[in-house]
């Protein structure tokens, strides 16, 4: 009975974890480039039972001793990397990955940072930043006469400077080899990890990698109907690892009422 109670607060813990990143889906669900979160669980230590008693009828071979196991866990949150539907803005510097990759950029520090979220713009001195400030990977700045910015699939940036378009640079994307195994740091950005490899970068449209669409931004791949089921099912395995838990302990209970 002690086995019940802690195997039933296991599965609590556990269904509680997957409805609080279930919640965090639907907290992002308007968040641009918001990869929802996937958790996965995992049976606890298997232990044998040991029946008292001798058999009648003793096999020719041994059998397989029975085995209980302890519960349950949450092994991983792994995110969902499948691409979410693309939203038109109107504005050119709003980069969209229609396929495999990330962007680049570099935070105040120096240090690099991946993401999925194209929601550039053009800062005082030129540079193409995000909303939290951090600069994008691009070998250029945006001159402050430049018009009619163009920004094609291949990543190529060309804008109306005097009357005359000229070619500024490229938009590279990064190839991550395990993107599952990136670290999520918040701000919509992601940290290289051992687990997800060493991103390298490669020009949109080759390599795997995917293009660029100017003027859509990437929403968050959040299905409400499916998350809210999903939500539905977690806090009905909740409750019934709580009614195992309070029939644990009214077992429990009477067993300690034996004696009255």
């Amino acid at each position: 009975m002690i086995g019940a109670l802690w195997r039933g607060a296991s599965g609590m813990q556990a269904q509680q974890l997957h409805v609080d990143s279930l919640a965090n889906d639907l907290a992002n669900v308007n968040t641009t480039g918001y990869k929802q979160g996937r958790a996965e669980f995992a049976d606890l230590v298997y232990r044998p039972v040991q029946e008292g008693g001798m058999p009648v009828d003793r096999p020719q071979a041994p059998a397989a001793a029975p085995a209980l196991g302890a519960g349950v866990k949450v092994a991983a949150i792994e995110k969902d990397f499948s691409q979410g539907a693309l939203v038109s803005t109107g504005d050119p510097l709003s980069l969209a990955i229609q396929g495999e990759g990330f962007f680049a950029v570099y935070g105040p520090g120096g240090e690099r940072f991946l993401t999925r979220d194209g929601s550039f713009h053009r800062d005082g001195d030129g540079y193409l930043v995000n909303a939290g400030g951090y600069y994008l990977d691009v070998p250029f700045t945006l001159p402050p006469g430049a018009e009619k910015i163009t920004i094609t699939g291949d990543g190529t940036v060309t804008a109306t400077i005097n009357g005359e378009t000229q070619a500024l640079g490229e938009i590279n994307l990064y190839n991550v080899p395990n993107p599952a195994g990136l670290e999520a740091v918040g701000d919509n950005l992601y940290r290289e990890t051992a687990a997800s490899g060493t991103a390298a970068a490669g020009r949109p449209g080759t390599a795997g990698l995917g293009t660029i669409r100017s003027g859509y931004l990437e929403a968050a791949n959040v299905d409400l109907a499916t998350t809210m089921t999903r939500m539905i099912l977690a806090q009905r395995a909740y409750e019934l690892n709580s009614r195992s838990v309070r029939v644990a302990d009214e077992m429990w209970g009477l067993a300690n009422n034996l004696r009255r």
